[in-house]
């Protein structure tokens, strides 16, 4: 099978998502690190719409390398901004994590990029992230598992001086480029990972599907992953939640099995624990492209699959709403690929009508004073065209 097979993805706007994953971002190029002493780490700031944060040095100049860049200028941030007043000092040598808030697709993507430093260097080094929240539970967990220890981390809430920063490079700048340090990241998590898991090598050979539909919310994202995971279930995957299990065991599932399959998002970034080669099969949810994940396919080296199962009336942010159903690209994937594809064709013609009632509201509750626009990539960055939101809704109120 080809590394990127198509086959089961919609034809609209296919060709520039196609230009995507032709990007060449993976390099073993040398990372810079910045050494300041006498460096404010400035804490997040929103200010006309700019995402400031980062680093200045003891003259107030700002050092490049602290900001995060992405193929979106709305993941990127960096920049700095005048103190109100003169920052506390800590008489400590720390090195710049950069922001960090509860979110584990940008936690893998996004966070943890300039760790590939620890790797290298001594483990009693402290390790200063800018957040409002502290890192706890998966998060310290995946730390941990690098060989960080908690007592070596320090919030930072406020600007503050410190004796000593070092700033690394981020290892992944999501479009841009990923380097090999990045990878070794989460090479280092696996094999820890791995050593730590009671009954050994138990989830080799296997077929998995990651389900999302244990998560709690107060408003559902999406529907229609049930008839979904039904029909990975009738072919032999096994059904799981991955926030049921702890980390460890999450890894080994991704790292030994034969096949992940899962939605679109988040989870598919997972299959940075993989093992190079492995099948990824992802379901897709939205028509969005999703520019992290082509990263993870390069540097895991994935076969992957896309299967576009979605009803996309308009553009979305990542609260959605998304509509998942058994459509043409659906029932040609399983019946190509594993004999069959179980489902009544009357039954999803009403399912579908029912979904339409859910989602109009709930598109409006999720997206209302917002124009999103559908973003295409030109083959340099995203951007969008006068007609690209009518020809969306063109081609998908044909599957309601």
């Amino acid at each position: 099978m080809d590394k990127n097979d198509y086959r089961y993805m919609d034809d609209l706007f296919l060709d520039e998502y196609k230009d995507m994953e032709r990007l060449n971002l993976y390099n073993n190029c040398e990372l810079e690190v910045a050494d300041e002493k006498n460096a404010t780490i400035l804490t997040y700031k929103l200010s006309n719409d700019k995402k400031l944060a980062g680093v200045i040095d003891e003259n107030g100049k700002y050092i490049d390398i602290s900001a995060f860049e992405a193929l979106s200028p709305v993941d990127s941030w960096g920049g700095a901004y005048e103190l109100e007043s003169e920052p506390q000092y800590i008489p400590e040598t720390v090195v710049y994590f950069g922001r960090f808030w509860k979110h584990w697709g940008h936690f893998l993507m996004d966070m943890v990029s300039r760790l590939w430093y620890v790797l290298d260097n001594t483990s009693s080094l402290k390790i200063a992230y800018d957040s409002k929240e502290k890192i706890s539970g998966v998060y310290l967990e995946f730390l941990k598992l690098l060989g960080i220890s908690e007592n070596q981390l320090i919030r930072v809430t406020e600007p503050t001086k410190f004796y000593r920063v070092i700033i690394p490079e981020c290892s992944h700048k999501p479009g841009i480029s990923c380097n090999e340090k990045y990878k070794q990241i989460f090479d280092v998590v696996s094999e820890n990972a791995l050593l730590k898991l009671d009954g050994k090598n138990k989830y080799y050979g296997k077929s998995i599907y990651f389900t999302r539909r244990m998560l709690k919310s107060r408003v559902p994202l999406e529907v229609g992953e049930n008839d979904i995971e039904k029909l990975f279930k009738d072919n032999g995957f096994l059904i799981i939640a991955p926030e049921q299990f702890p980390l460890v065991e999450q890894i080994a599932m991704i790292r030994q099995a034969d096949k992940i399959a899962c939605l679109s998002g988040t989870l598919p970034h997972n299959m940075m624990f993989a093992r190079d080669e492995s099948e990824l099969i992802i379901i897709r949810k939205t028509n969005k492209p999703n520019y992290r994940q082509v990263s993870v396919n390069q540097i895991r080296n994935l076969k992957v699959t896309n299967v576009d199962a979605h009803i996309s009336l308009n553009a979305v942010g990542p609260s959605g709403p998304f509509i998942v159903v058994v459509n043409k690209n659906v029932k040609a994937f399983f019946t190509d690929n594993y004999g069959k594809c179980n489902y009544s064709a009357i039954r999803q013609w009403f399912i579908r009508k029912v979904r339409l009632l859910w989602y109009i509201p709930v598109y409006f509750l999720r997206n209302r004073k917002m124009n999103r626009e559908v973003p295409i990539f030109d083959g340099n960055e995203f951007t969008t065209t006068s007609t690209a939101k009518k020809e969306l809704f063109n081609f998908y109120v044909k599957r309601i």
